[in-house]
């Protein structure tokens, strides 16, 4: 069976998933989208379920990605039961999605959340009316205290395996709107369009000119007499996934050029058609919805007075992401040392094993000073990434980072930017993969891609890591503060200078409205804070067991042979010596350059490539750091720090990148523009510090 769960966003969709998929869950992308597709696999009794959370959408119009996809898999997949989430704090709009999803499919059972949200804000529901009214299943659930969800998942069982379908009364649409409807649907009438999809449906988006059905009924034949051998949507039974050389011509076409004439524009029947809805909807509201105007401010109104406050709200933000930094970066210190040290003593064991058994010390060395050193310096990051991306999803879960949103919004536009950038910048802190990834909220792809160019500017948590290990060598005490402040203010200033350049490159059309939902607060669930860290954190651990091993022990193999030679007549110190000249202006050594170059597969390989280049063993008994401080000056590890931060994104930075941009040429524009700007302002740095005297 197969079942699909929709609803607005911050309905509280994957509260609901997780808690009955758990860690059956699987994430990757919708084929030809840059869209999340999480399912999950579900045993219930004798019932071998797979559910789709599909994404957030307020609507099913061809807008954004997100409700093409959402839309498509109804369509395509035509699930079994569609399990559909309604606020009831807020049910007049989230109503408006349940009566496109019912003009879709019939097999719709309705989960009516937050109920204690609801009354707290003085209204009540009576699930049984709107049962009633709209001729669907209700269930009231509260997801956030795990109350309702697994009726809901029964009756939504019960629902896919009725035979027959329940019938709901159409919207009365008005009759001047009703009487084109009925003449589009005479002409689709015995298409093989009909026959796929709901005539009515389909009659209604031919008159809104809906541009992503016009696509697809190109690839549509216009006879469904056909044999199976000539008939490429026989096999798959899905005339959308093939494309015909013949040229259809779509029916009503002389009808629509008509009212055109008349007045009535494809906006003019989109609007008309919507309005339909909500009047239906304001119709048989008093029905089921009883709203006490004498309640109470909710806790949401009066914490939304101080964060919302143009004077409060931002003294406020900033305070808590300096909480989630100090958190992410101080606290987790001690955490971070737990895992080197660690690390440390298996590489003592593992050695001394080894030399029990006679292995050449070339593999011993490989052992301590390739693989614990190099996968050592990168593990102890865990802590820090599990610690932002936990603070994260708390923000996120309890509506606070749609606020922040908000809040930023006055700062993109500055820039030229949509408000949902502030979404991925902030990501960028945590790792700039899945920032890059969240600039898919983002409707206008002018805005992706600017947002995605310039999102390798914000340090990441490696970056960080490397950073602040570097400047508790070189700049111990408060000045360390003093120094990652204007680290991170260079990446701001520059992340702005890049926004308003970009947008002259990029030729961005006319900027969009800011327009989102500040959902009520909620105190998050302990599942929906610790799956996506888990997640999250998982993806890095895994990198680090594969890919950043396979660099680490490349880095040791060129920084070991020829064996026997000093470290400078190695391969790494040849390759270090041919880009000297690059880094030579900046006061760097060969070493620098070499962990640079290798810095380019993962940011988290730099403070390994440069353990392993400057001869610290994996006994913890001196650092990176430290021995970093004998070959340059601190105005050469200032240097070092900003080209660092600054410079070209990691590999998978730059696959994510391609991937959601799907274009080689900005990809590689976007490489260029960091490396050049980084070397330039590493190069104003460093000759500008020695004309100030440092």
């Amino acid at each position: 069976m197969k079942i699909a769960l929709i609803g607005n966003p911050n309905v509280g969709k994957s509260t609901v998933f997780n808690a009955l998929t758990g860690s059956n869950q699987q994430v990757g992308n919708w084929a030809g989208k840059t869209v999340e597709r999480k399912s999950g696999s579900i045993h219930r009794d004798n019932d071998e379920i797979e559910l789709i959370d599909l994404p957030g959408t307020y609507s099913l119009t061809a807008y954004s990605q997100e409700e093409i996809v959402t839309r498509e898999y109804i369509l395509r997949e035509k699930p079994d039961v569609v399990m559909a989430m309604v606020d009831a704090s807020n049910i007049e709009r989230n109503l408006y999605l349940v009566l496109q999803i019912l003009e879709l499919t019939p097999r719709v059972v309705i989960g009516l959340n937050m109920m204690d949200l609801a009354k707290s804000a003085g209204i009540t529901i009576h699930s049984n009316r709107l049962a009633q009214a709209l001729n669907v299943p209700v269930v009231e659930i509260v997801a956030a205290k795990g109350k309702g969800i697994n009726e809901f998942l029964t009756e939504a069982i019960r629902v896919g395996k009725l035979k027959s379908e329940s019938v709901w009364d159409e919207i009365p649409y008005p009759d001047e709107l009703e009487k084109r409807i009925q003449a589009m649907e005479q002409l689709l009438t015995g298409t093989i369009w009909a026959s796929k999809y709901p005539l009515r449906w389909l009659a209604i988006k031919r008159l809104e000119q809906d541009p992503e059905i016009g696509q697809t009924w190109q690839s549509i034949p216009r006879s469904s007499q056909r044999n199976k051998k000539q008939d490429p949507c026989h096999d798959a039974g899905d005339p959308l996934k093939y494309v015909l050389q013949e040229s259809v011509t779509l029916p009503g076409e002389e009808l629509l050029q008509a009212y055109e004439i008349e007045g009535w524009s494809k906006d003019h029947f989109e609007m008309a058609v919507a309005d339909a809805k909500y009047q239906y909807i304001s119709k048989i509201l008093p029905e089921f919805r009883v709203h006490e105007n004498s309640a109470k401010p909710t806790w949401t109104d009066a914490l939304d007075k101080w964060i919302l406050s143009p004077i409060w709200g931002y003294p406020i933000m900033f305070l808590i992401i300096s909480l989630v930094f100090w958190f992410s970066f101080v606290a987790s210190a001690p955490l971070g040392g737990a895992v080197s040290e660690g690390m440390a003593w298996a590489a003592e064991v593992v050695v001394s094993l080894l030399q029990w058994s006679h292995v050449p010390e070339a593999a011993q060395s490989l052992v301590r000073d390739g693989i614990f050193a190099g996968v050592g310096a990168v593990l102890a990051f865990v802590p820090q990434i599990a610690i932002f991306f936990a603070f994260f999803s708390i923000l996120q879960d309890s509506g606070y980072l749609a606020r922040a949103a908000f809040l930023g919004d006055r700062f993109m536009q500055l820039m030229g930017l949509h408000g949902k950038s502030f979404f991925s910048l902030v990501s960028g802190f945590g790792c700039n993969v899945p920032a890059i990834m969240a600039t898919r909220t983002l409707e206008d792809p002018k805005d992706r891609l600017i947002t995605m160019l310039i999102n390798p500017l914000i340090p990441c948590v490696p970056r960080l890591g490397v950073m602040s290990a570097v400047v508790a060598a070189f700049f111990p005490g408060s000045r360390g503060a003093l120094i990652m402040i204007s680290l991170l203010l260079i990446s701001l200033l520059l992340v702005m200078f890049s926004a308003l350049f970009l947008r002259k490159v990029v030729q961005q059309k006319e900027r969009s409205a800011f327009v989102m939902e500040l959902p009520l607060y909620h105190i998050p669930t302990l599942r929906n804070v610790l799956m996506p860290t888990w997640q999250k954190t998982y993806s890095f651990l895994k990198r680090a067991w594969t890919f950043i091993l396979v660099a680490s022990i490349v880095v040791w193999v060129l920084s070991s042979y020829p064996q026997g030679a000093p470290m400078n007549a190695t391969w790494a110190g040849k390759m270090g010596e041919g880009l000297a000249f690059i880094g030579q202006p900046l006061g760097f050594d060969w070493r620098i350059m070499v962990a640079i170059v290798f810095g380019f597969t993962a940011k988290e390989t730099t403070l390994s490539t440069l353990g392993i280049l400057y001869g610290v063993a994996a006994d913890a008994s001196q650092s990176i750091a430290e021995a970093m401080t004998g070959a340059m000056t601190p105005l050469g590890a200032y240097t070092f720090l900003v080209v660092y931060m600054l410079y070209i994104p990691c590999l998978a930075s730059v696959v994510t990148t391609y991937k959601e941009s799907k274009s080689l040429g900005w990809t590689s524009f976007g490489i260029a523009y960091n490396l050049i700007l980084s070397f330039v302002i590493g190069w104003l740095v460093f000759h500008g510090g020695k004309v100030l005297g440092f």
